[in-house]
């Protein structure tokens, strides 16, 4: 297995939220008790899971913090002394058949109710660097965040697409590829009685620098323009509405066009044609 791939592949992060299938949460226990890394790296995550739970707690009284420090040290010598227990952390082994993911509120409050002589030796022996910890859980967190807003997107396109889909006045047209050696496409929904139009571009590569693509509709026998595109939307599922109104058309086409699009399109450039 590579781990780093799998770390960077969001399961972890997912295990932790509790989105994956009962499956799939089986799968990643067994990979976590398999591999250290797995399991350091999951322990990291949920440590985030918890300082972002608590972000909004109060501020402990004045002289708290070092008076909770010096107990855990005194509880650390009376079991042995400070030497022993810092350098040889008793470890018990753990390999969970099933493992639930840890809930937001839960992890907090078993956070506030560990109290082991090996948790309380690794926090003293890390206190100085709470500060470079605490700037990798932000990292790991705005990371998690980017990957949820990613995540929501995708739903939400689905969801626009499955509402398309469903409405029995909403034409799908499929635009096939005019490159010949180049399988590409691209697909228009239209209603004709709402004048509307939507368009995804995710059979469609990325444009070059200083390119971008732009829609048009053949009204007539000719072409007009109907608006770029953005050049994000290509080789995603992404799906953008059009902002004028078409009411008709006997066919749809996308070129690919400098920046900022042209009055009319390149036809040696038509990457994709679909009729109404």
């Amino acid at each position: 297995m590579n781990i780093k791939e799998y770390i960077e592949s969001g399961l972890l992060e997912a295990y932790v939220l509790g989105a994956l299938s009962p499956e799939e949460t089986r799968e990643v226990a067994e990979n976590i008790a398999r591999y250290p890394e797995l399991a350091a790296e999951v322990a990291a995550i949920e440590m985030a899971a918890i300082q972002f739970a608590s972000m909004d707690a109060p501020a402990l009284p004045k002289g708290l913090e070092d008076k909770i420090w010096n107990s855990m040290s005194t509880h650390a010598a009376n079991a042995g002394g400070d030497d022993e227990v810092v350098s040889n952390p008793k470890v018990i082994p753990f390999t969970p058949e099933y493992r639930k993911p840890v809930q937001w509120k839960l992890a907090a409050a078993v956070a506030g109710l560990v109290g082991s002589l090996a948790l309380n030796a690794v926090l003293w022996n890390n206190k100085n660097d709470a500060g470079n910890t605490s700037v990798a859980l932000t990292a790991r967190m705005d990371s998690l965040s980017a990957k949820q807003q990613q995540l929501a997107a995708l739903v939400d396109d689905y969801q626009k697409a499955k509402l398309m889909m469903s409405d029995t006045g909403m034409q799908t047209i499929v635009m096939h590829t005019m490159q010949k050696g180049h399988p590409m496409a691209a697909t228009l929904y239209w209603s004709k009685e709402k004048a509307e139009a939507y368009v995804s571009v995710d059979g469609l590569p990325p444009p070059p620098a200083g390119m971008q693509y732009q829609l048009w509709v053949i009204q007539g026998g000719k072409p007009v323009s109907m608006g770029v595109l953005p050049n994000s939307m290509a080789n995603t599922p992404s799906i953008q509405k059009i902002g004028m109104r078409i009411e008709s058309g006997e066919a749809f086409a996308i070129s690919l066009e400098k920046a900022g699009g042209s009055p009319t399109p390149t036809m040696e450039q038509i990457y994709v044609l679909g009729k109404a």
